[in-house]
Formats: structure tokens, sequence, C-alpha cells
């Protein structure tokens, strides 16, 4: 989840702070074993500031000379410091506090916003999330296969499959190459195995490698864990704040959840707070809008059909072609 993923990679960053400092303390051990003037060099940088407040502290002195003076000083062990680290063989700023972000100096933050090091360390989480729904290797756009789609016009419904997904898929493409969290949501409707959940990942991934914050999962169990954490029945992670303010939600297969008054007006929440704050969520279905009329409110059904970017997935069950072929292989 977003929250879970924001608090994963400062704890990432924060180590590597900690890290650095263990690092700086070893090396300060180090010096102190086999070159200890460094050290009482360094114990007289830190008396100045000492003398700089008993200077302010004086009466009838002149503080503007007297700090002169000590800044004189302070430079003069600086330099000297470096001078006995060179002499004997270490880098002038052996003992300097190293950072794996200089940016932030491995706060993660930098003026209060967010660094580039903390958006890409929760990139990589993401990314780490959605491969462990689904292999996100697998679900790319190149690994999208429109020759499972028949290039020819159904006589029935007057449509061609290969055709119509081949705008479905260009569309999807250029919807993550371009992506923007303004961007327009969508309304994926079409039967299983039609490669809904398939595009919906390739999405993701393209979008959470930007570095955007993605929610990603089925409805079923994004919604129970919802309703689990509001009745108390399980641990409070704040799932439904997450879903609300991550840069793009994606929920998979709706309809396939227990319906309840609960879920019903969940789901009208997140697509109300969402669209009116113009934070896209991509929702998918394998329900007919009958169905889907049955089972929400019609507050809920006019906001997939009005509000979002309907994507009609047609043709025959890809998984059920992928099986038939692989055995035809194997023959």
């Amino acid at each position: 989840m977003g929250n879970e993923i924001f608090q994963e990679a400062k704890r990432r960053i924060d180590r590597r702070r900690m890290n650095q400092q263990v690092a700086l303390s070893a090396r300060l051990d180090e010096i102190q074993e086999k070159v200890p003037e460094v050290i009482q060099v360094r114990r007289q940088l830190a008396m100045t500031s000492a003398e700089i407040s008993k200077l302010i502290l004086q009466k009838n002195t002149d503080i503007k000379a007297g700090i002169a003076r000590i800044e004189k000083v302070n430079l003069e062990l600086q330099q000297k410091e470096k001078d006995l680290l060179r002499q004997n063989g270490y880098p002038e700023d052996y003992l300097e506090l190293r950072y794996d972000c200089p940016l932030c100096q491995d706060t993660g933050f930098v003026d209060g916003r967010r660094c580039r090091c903390l958006v890409e360390e929760m990139r990589k989480l993401s990314i780490e999330q959605l491969n462990h729904i689904s292999p996100l290797q697998k679900n790319t756009f190149d690994t999208f296969d429109l020759s499972f789609y028949p290039n020819e016009t159904d006589p029935k419904t007057g449509q061609n499959p290969y055709m119509s997904m081949q705008r479905v898929l260009r569309y999807c493409r250029q919807y993550a190459e371009n992506f923007r969290p303004g961007n327009p949501s969508i309304f994926m409707m079409g039967e299983t195995g039609l490669g809904k959940t398939h595009l919906s990942l390739a999405i993701a991934g393209e979008v959470a490698a930007k570095g955007y914050n993605v929610v990603y999962g089925s409805a079923q169990d994004l919604l129970r864990r919802v309703e689990n954490e509001h009745f108390g029945r399980g641990e409070d992670q704040n799932t439904l704040e997450t879903m609300l303010d991550a840069d793009l939600l994606i929920l998979d297969d709706l309809g396939a959840e227990f319906g309840s008054n609960f879920t019903q007006s969940i789901v009208y929440n997140i697509l109300n707070s969402r669209l009116s704050s113009d934070r896209p969520v991509i929702i998918s279905t394998n329900l007919k809008a009958g169905e889907l009329e049955e089972k929400y409110a019609k507050r809920v059904v006019s906001r997939l059909f009005t509000q979002l970017v309907q994507m009609r997935f047609i043709g025959k069950d890809v998984r059920q072609l992928k099986r038939q072929r692989e055995m035809a292989a194997r023959k």
C-alpha cells in the first residue's frame, strides 16, 4: 500500500544514514589508534565553539576581533588535521561524514519536499510490490500479444476484435508513457481472459517506474481489508486513506467482492473522492452493465459509465487460446 511504501522507503533512507554514521565511527576509532594527533586536533576544534560562547558573555571585549582570531585558529587546526591525515596515507576528507545522497544528506527531504532518492526508493518498492502480485516482466505492453484476437469482423456485433484491441493497447501504452496525476480515469469492461489484468499491470509497472505512487490490487482483497479495518477485524493500516491518496489506484475485477451496503458505500467513496480531486483510478470488471446495476447503487454505475474512459475488451478467452497453442506446440 502507498503509505506502507513511503514508510518503508523512509526506513531504508534512515538506515543508509545510520550506516554512514557507524562507518564514520569506525574510521575515528582507526585514526585514534594509528594517528592520535588527529583526534587531539579535533578536540581543540570542538573547543573553539565554547570559546566563542565565552567571548560573547564577556564584557568590555572586542567581539568582532575575538571571533576573527578564533576563526583563524579554527582554519589552522582544520588544515593541520588534513595535513596529518595526508602525511599518514589517508585522504583529507577521511573523517568527514559521507552520504549516499549528498542532495538531502540521507534525510529523504530537500526544502520540505521528497528528495529524488526517496522517490526512487518508493519506485523500487512499488515495483517490488507489484511483482509480488504478478511478475511485471510477464505483463508489459510488449508481451501483450494481439495475435490472439481474431482479425475479422464479427457478423453479430460488427466489430473486429483485433482492430479494437489494437486501439485499446495503443491508448493504454500512451496513457502510461504520458502519465500525470491528473490523467483521466479508465473503466475496463469485458469477459474474463481478455487482457484487462495484463494491461492494468503494464500501466502500473510503467507508472511506478516513473516514481509515482501506485496502488494495485483486486477489488475483493482491497475492499475486504477496508471492511476488516473499519469493523476492527484487522490491523489498522489506513488502507482506505492510502487508496484515496495514491497517484494511481487500480482496482482489478470489480464485482467479484462480496456485495454489501458497506462495500457499495466504499466503492462510491473511492470513486467520488478520487474523481473530485483529479486522482485517476483504473477499474476493471467482468460484469455487464445490467449486472453492475443489480450489484451497485445507481450513483456508482452512473459515475463508472459517465466519468471514466470506457474501454471494452472483446475477443475469445486469451488464456484458453494460449493453453491450446502450448499444447499444440508440444505435439
